[in-house]
Formats: C-alpha cells, sequence, structure tokens
C-alpha cells in the first residue's frame, strides 16, 4: 500500500517538473517573439524616418527646381488612380452647362502648354486690335522658327491674316508678330507682361508667360486649373472661337509673298463629328503634345484641357474625357425627334405647304439646383422657302431655352419633299389644288351646260304648250261661234 502511494507521489512529481518546463519554454518563446517584433519596429521606424528625410528633401528640390524624378513619381500614383488611364500627364474637363468639373488630374501640376499659348496672345490680340489693322512684320517676327507661316520681314499683312495663321497654322512667326502689334510700343517684354497680369487677372496663380508663341522654356508655364480659366475666357470671345474652330483659310498675296492656305492642325476640329467645335493644339518632341477645346454637341458645352500627353494618344485621350463627361452629366430631353412642329409654306412648290418635325433629340442640362420648368421651347421655321425642297431639307431650328437663355438648337427638317409647281402655284395654289378647282370647274361647267339645255328645252316645252293652249282655244272658239250660228239660224 506504501509502495502504490509513494509510486503516485513520484508520477506526480515528474508531471509537475515536466508542466513547469513546458510553462518556461513558452515565457522564453514568447519574449524572443516580443524582442524580434520589437526589433522589427524599430528597423520600421529607422525606415519610416529615412524615408520622410528624403521626401523632404525631394519636396525642397522641388520647390527650388524642376524635379523629374519626384514628378514622374507622382504621375505614375496619379495615373494608378485615374479611371481613363489617360496617357496625359495632366487633364481637366468643365461643364459650361452646370458649371461643374467633370473630371481633374494632376490640375495643379505645373507642365508647359506649348502651342496652346497662342489663345491667350490671340484674345489679348483681339481686344487691342481691329482685325484690318496692317501689319509689318519685323526681323524678330521673321525669324521665329519650328512651326511658322514664312513670314518675311517687311511683310505686310492684317492682325486677321496672322490670328487664322496663328490659330490653325500654329504660326510662331504670326503670334509673335501679333504680340508685337497688340502692345503698341512693338516691345514684345511690355506684350508679356500683359499677357501675365492678364493671367493673373483671370486667376491663375501657377502660369507664367515668356513668350506669345508657346515655344519651350522653362520659363513658360501653366497648370490645367490655370489654364482652364485662360481657355474659357479665350474660346468664349467670339472672334477667336471662329477663328480657332475654322477648318480651312486662305491667306491672299502680299507684298512679299503669294497666297497661302492654312488647315487647322486640330484634326478634331476638322472632324465635324467630334463635337469639338474650336482648339488650339500645342505639338514638341516626345510626350510634349497638348490641346484646349471647346465641344459642343446636343446642348452639352465642355471645355477640355489636357497637358503634356503623346501626340499618337492625344486624341483618344480627348474623345475619352468627353464619353466620360457624357456619361457623368445627365441631360433632359426637352423635345424628341420626330416631333411635328407645324408647316413651312413653300414659295412655287408642287405642295405648297410641307410637315415640319425636329430632327433629333433636343437636350437640356441644368445646374442641380435648375428646375425643369426653366426650360422652354421654340420652333423657328423658314417660311421663305422655295421649290424645289428635298426629304429631309433643314427648314429651320428648335431653340431650348433654359431662364430664357439659349443653350440648344436642334435642326427642323421636312419628311418629304416636293418639285416646281404649275403656274397657279405662284400664287400659294398646289398642283392637287389646282387639279381639285379644274375638276371643280369643269363639274360646274358641265352641270352649267346641262342646266341651260334643260332650261332650254323646259322653254320650248312652255311656247308648245302655249301654242298648244291657244291653238286649242282658237278651236273652241270657232266651235261656239259655230254652235251659235247654228243656233241663230235655227231659230
Amino acid at each position: 500500500m506504501k509502495q502504490k502511494i509513494r509510486d503516485k507521489r513520484k508520477i506526480a512529481g515528474k508531471t509537475a517538473v515536466l508542466l513547469l518546463v513546458i510553462v518556461l519554454a513558452v515565457q522564453l518563446f514568447s519574449a524572443g517573439g516580443v524582442v524580434f517584433a520589437a526589433g522589427k519596429m524599430e528597423q520600421a521606424d529607422s525606415w519610416k524616418q529615412a524615408s520622410s528625410a528624403q521626401y523632404s528633401g525631394r519636396t525642397a528640390d522641388v520647390k527650388g527646381a524642376d524635379s523629374d524624378m519626384f514628378n514622374l513619381r507622382l504621375r505614375k500614383t496619379a495615373a494608378a488612380s485615374d479611371p481613363l488611364n489617360l496617357t496625359a500627364d495632366s487633364a481637366m474637363v468643365y461643364c459650361e452647362n452646370t458649371g461643374q468639373t467633370i473630371y481633374a488630374k494632376n490640375v495643379d501640376e505645373k507642365e508647359y502648354p506649348y502651342s496652346i499659348t497662342k489663345l491667350m496672345t490671340a484674345l489679348l490680340v483681339v481686344q487691342k486690335c481691329p482685325l484690318d489693322k496692317k501689319v509689318t512684320v519685323s526681323k524678330a517676327a521673321a525669324s521665329q522658327g519650328d512651326s511658322t507661316i514664312h513670314l518675311k520681314k517687311g511683310e505686310v499683312v492684317t492682325v486677321e491674316e496672322l490670328l487664322y495663321g496663328a490659330l490653325l497654322n500654329s504660326g510662331n512667326d504670326a503670334a509673335y508678330a501679333l504680340g508685337e502689334a497688340a502692345c503698341g510700343t512693338g516691345n514684345m517684354k511690355d506684350f508679356l507682361d500683359l499677357m501675365n497680369q492678364t493671367a493673373e487677372n483671370i486667376g491663375c496663380s501657377h502660369t507664367h508667360f515668356s513668350n506669345p508663341n508657346g515655344i519651350s522654356s522653362k520659363k513658360n508655364y501653366t497648370t490645367a486649373s490655370d489654364f482652364m480659366k485662360i481657355a474659357r475666357v479665350a474660346l468664349a470671345n467670339d472672334t477667336v472661337r471662329k477663328i480657332a474652330g475654322t477648318k480651312r483659310y486662305h491667306m491672299t498675296a502680299t507684298n512679299k509673298s503669294k497666297g497661302r492656305t492654312f488647315i487647322n492642325h486640330c484634326s478634331l476640329v476638322r472632324r465635324s463629328s467630334s463635337g469639338i467645335v474650336a482648339g488650339k493644339t500645342g505639338n514638341w518632341k516626345g510626350k510634349g503634345c497638348s490641346i484646349a477645346a471647346v465641344y459642343n454637341k446636343n446642348g452639352l458645352e465642355l471645355c477640355i484641357v489636357v497637358l503634356n500627353d503623346s501626340e499618337l494618344t492625344r486624341t483618344s485621350d480627348v474623345n475619352k474625357l468627353i464619353d466620360y463627361a457624357k456619361k457623368k452629366v445627365k441631360g433632359i430631353c426637352a423635345v424628341k425627334a420626330g416631333k411635328n412642329v407645324g408647316k413651312v409654306h413653300v414659295n412655287g412648290g408642287a405642295k405648297t405647304s410641307l410637315k415640319v418635325y425636329t430632327a433629333e433629340n433636343g437636350y437640356a442640362y441644368l445646374p442641380k439646383e435648375g428646375s425643369k420648368k426653366l426650360i422652354k421651347g421654340k420652333a423657328e421655321i423658314d417660311q421663305s422657302l422655295k421649290a424645289p425642297v428635298r426629304a429631309g431639307q433643314e427648314v429651320g431650328s428648335y431653340k431650348i431655352y433654359v431662364n430664357g437663355e439659349l443653350v440648344n438648337s436642334i435642326p427642323l427638317v421636312v419628311s418629304e419633299g416636293t418639285g416646281t409647281g404649275w403656274f397657279p402655284s405662284k400664287f400659294g395654289i398646289s398642283n392637287f389644288a389646282t387639279v381639285v378647282i379644274t375638276v371643280i370647274l369643269i363639274i360646274l361647267f358641265i352641270c352649267g351646260i346641262g342646266i341651260a339645255v334643260a332650261r332650254a328645252k323646259a322653254r320650248k316645252r312652255r311656247k308648245r304648250e302655249r301654242q298648244r293652249r291657244i291653238e286649242r282655244a282658237a278651236r273652241r272658239k270657232l266651235l261656239e261661234e259655230k254652235e251659235k250660228d247654228e243656233r241663230g239660224w235655227w231659230f
């Protein structure tokens, strides 16, 4: 019995020792883990401090001068979060209808504007100079390189011709000549001061111009947000917008050169289906392309700025931005395609009036606080239309207004055509009406003849009847007289 008790005590002792060993091992392992984790945390803190110091140093470099590597890292980060995967380093889209920024990528990052600089030059020139002002090209203007319209020293051209040369053909010489003409003194520094002061007045805090044409220079820079302000003001000017939206322009011969034809460098302007109604591109070697443009289609108006893009992908980037904006901005259908809005009178037509229909859906775009009640529509039909008219021909426009302001205009068309009418069409009588009137007149004529014949026959009948009555009366009278004679003889 005692032996069993001793055996149990030995077993219990061994068990206790084993448990103690296990507990000590667990504690040692935990302590080692803590030490290991602390070491890792200390190493991470050291890395963070080194990274922070490195970042601070790069930030200081950015503030002092160019930092291409730093900007590259920022661009890669921005590109990773860009839903459109644009190749452009910086881009912005603004909706004129709603007053909202639809898309923004690195909009405060400084970039070279290149030739879109000419929009600022053009804006100031049209404000300062009449279009027919004659300008004598200086040696400095004629010596400008890269893209030019081949101006010569002493050549006399008008401001209007120079504007077309600068905005369509991106002539650096034309832009320089414009700057000299606008400043009055001929001193380019005065014009550059005006450019920079105007940019500041518009609200551009990160923009500086060192030349009027956008030739590459470290002192010629802007941001997407800054140039959006410039582009909106410049392309809102009727003259600048008209010229920047022209596809082709012929400049007549001057005292120094033969006639020249300018074709807009912006392919999106040349392509009517793009919706880009005015724009200016900038090109430089490699990835140094830019564009500032206005999109206006079916009532949606966007201002688009793209900086530091590739020439091969710039157009596709702009199209991506347009598609993105159209999905983001919801329009209200003010009138549906195919709606009959009235009739148009056709002068000299086989048909003198045709039904008029809307050619497409008409939309209005409102700010968030806008009400649908502000939308009004009005059909304006051309009533001076002359035959012949073809089916689908535009005969007016349907104007859409928001709070009294015109926001959209869609074409009105006729669904059927008509040829030149007969002589009565000159008096507003259609061919069909002429036929109907002729038939009616023939019927009336026939009826008239029938009635006349019937009346003649009736007169003859009445005459014969009267004659018969007279004859009968005469016979009766003779008979009566005969009877009287017979009676008198008898008595």
